[in-house]
């Protein structure tokens, strides 16, 4: 495991960064970067804390210790165990403020480590066959011997799409020659999170129609290679404000950044996959159900956090025991539980991946996903409406330290039970939180962060028995009295094979073995034990 000082001195490598238009010598060291990068190094330290071993480390096969962010779950214990330690750096870095340290990231590399054949065996190659067989395992023990940082890059460019050949067109990352010593690609890909602080980018894809085998490209790439620019927008951190008045900006931002690859040399040995839309259509979406398992923890966290302020600015306002009031905090509450509610089905419902991993069901990883989004934006104009006009009259820590208004405003603004300064620090984090162009970055994240809304819902039905001939339509048919639905099934399955986009009927074996198979509704129509096809 690495220190925050050795990470720190990884980031200075040379790597080009421009933010909000800056191009940054030194982003551990300047003001829109420092804080970021510091906190990361903050990250990485608590992992080295004694204090923190038990949830924050594990001991590998060779009796190496190690940060859990590489930990690879093959039970149900392991994967609370992974719970617990995603909830305790949630809970540390201000209940989720970060959406992307290493452990939101790492865990891209599960399904490629647990799976590795698809990988190698699906690429397509213009100038004879290439063996990509042990590369995802090289690469795999060169990041967690080195403990680096890494962030998935899988987006592309927006352009027409409206037609599907216009994605030829895209100048998204391609392919312009594949040589004996690597392919040299050029071109955007168009968005990650927390890019300018990582060691590595893991470019991929997430298949759209008319996507062509030159823009098909998997691999591990050190961000300080040559040819590479790492584009960021405008940082909303605020270094130099009040923490008081500034709770979560003064600590950092994150950043998120397109990368342009000039003509860049990607040797062989970094190479994951290339040249087969096929195989991005069918497979990567599910590198991602572990990155959106992270993301179910944060939310649980989240929907703690505002059940707990909501609870705290009532009281210091004196509506707690107003009936309206009271009925808004059940809904909070019942949030929240409802988003545990869903983690934890996925985990005592989960299966075994074709590596041996326990895979927590990713139909309700999806679902607790889709009602966090779903409601969020509610629960937050309720805890704004708690707030009232509050939210909106935030003396700074300046005034209220002023020897002549500071006590006038500490008179007017205390509540019940409790100091003006407590009480409009509540204030503050709402508002920093929801109402600033820096809390504002953070739900636009939550809302795009993997795959939206629309695409969470679509991938249920791509990876759920839903056909008319199907398992989820058997009782119907019984109630009914359906008899043969041959016919029915037929047509289903012509226009699923029109569409462009996968269907569960016609998904190849291994990306099936990536999604539940038992535990939900299984091939026979009965619910099975999911837990026990894993031991």
């Amino acid at each position: 495991m690495r220190s925050g000082k050795e990470y720190l001195a990884s980031l200075r490598d040379g790597r080009k960064v421009y933010v909000g238009g800056e191009l940054i010598e030194d982003i551990t060291t300047h003001p829109a970067t420092k804080g970021y990068a510091h906190a990361i190094a903050e990250y990485y330290d608590l992992h080295l804390d004694p204090k923190n071993q038990d949830i924050a480390t594990f001991v590998d096969a060779n009796g190496k210790r190690q940060s859990m962010h590489w930990f690879l779950p093959r039970s149900k214990e392991d994967v609370a165990r992974r719970r617990k330690y995603c909830d305790f750096l949630c809970r540390h870095f201000k209940g989720g403020i970060f959406t992307r340290p290493p452990a939101g990231m790492n865990v891209v590399m599960f399904t490629q480590v647990d799976d590795q054949k698809p990988w190698a065996e699906n690429s397509r190659f213009k100038n004879g066959k290439r063996d990509l067989s042990k590369n995802i395992q090289r690469q795999w023990e060169e990041v967690t011997s080195k403990d680096l940082a890494i962030s998935p890059m899988f987006l592309d460019v927006q352009f027409d799409r409206g037609r599907d050949n216009a994605m030829a067109e895209t100048p998204m990352l391609k392919i312009i020659e594949e040589r004996d010593d690597g392919i040299l690609v050029r071109g955007w890909k168009a968005i990650g999170t927390s890019v300018p602080f990582v060691n590595h980018l893991l470019i991929g894809n997430l298949w759209r129609p008319g996507q062509t085998p030159e823009q098909t490209v998997y691999a591990l790439v050190p961000i300080a290679t040559k040819g590479i620019s790492v584009v960021a927008r405008k940082s909303n951190a605020e270094p130099d404000a009040d923490p008081y008045d500034r709770p979560l900006a003064t600590i950092g931002d994150e950043l998120d950044a397109m990368v342009y690859f000039d003509d860049v040399l990607i040797p062989w040995a970094q190479v994951q996959h290339i040249g087969n839309p096929d195989h991005a259509k069918w497979y990567p979406q599910r590198q991602f159900d572990w990155v959106h398992l992270e993301t179910q923890i944060r939310h649980c966290v989240h929907a703690e956090l505002m059940v707990g302020l909501a609870l705290l600015l009532t009281q210091s306002l004196g509506t707690t025991n107003n009936p309206v009031v009271q009925a808004q905090l059940a809904e909070l509450i019942r949030f929240r539980e409802t988003c545990r509610a869903f983690m934890i089905a996925a985990e005592e419902t989960g299966f075994a991946t074709p590596g041996g991993l326990y895979k927590p069901n990713n139909i309700y990883i999806d679902f607790g996903r889709a009602y966090y989004l779903e409601h969020q934006h509610k629960m937050v104009n309720t805890l704004i409406d708690f707030c009232g006009r509050g939210v909106v009259i935030q003396p700074s820590k300046r005034e209220l330290e002023d020897p002549y208004i500071g006590p006038k405003l500490a008179e007017a603004l205390r509540g019940a039970e409790i100091s003006a300064h407590d009480r409009i620090k509540i204030f503050r984090q709402i508002s920093e939180r929801f109402l600033t162009e820096w809390g504002s970055r953070h739900e636009m994240f939550e809302k795009f962060n993997g795959t939206p809304l629309y695409l969470i819902n679509l991938l249920t039905m791509q990876r759920t028995e839903y056909q008319v001939d199907g398992p989820l339509t058997e009782l119907a048919r019984q109630v009914l009295g359906f008899g043969d639905t041959a016919e029915l099934g037929k047509r289903a399955q012509e226009a699923e094979k029109a569409s462009h986009y996968a269907s569960v009927r016609f998904q190849p074996d291994y990306a099936k073995a990536q999604d539940v198979h038992d535990g939900y509704i299984g091939s026979d129509g009965e619910k099975k034990p999911a837990a026990a096809a894993a031991n």
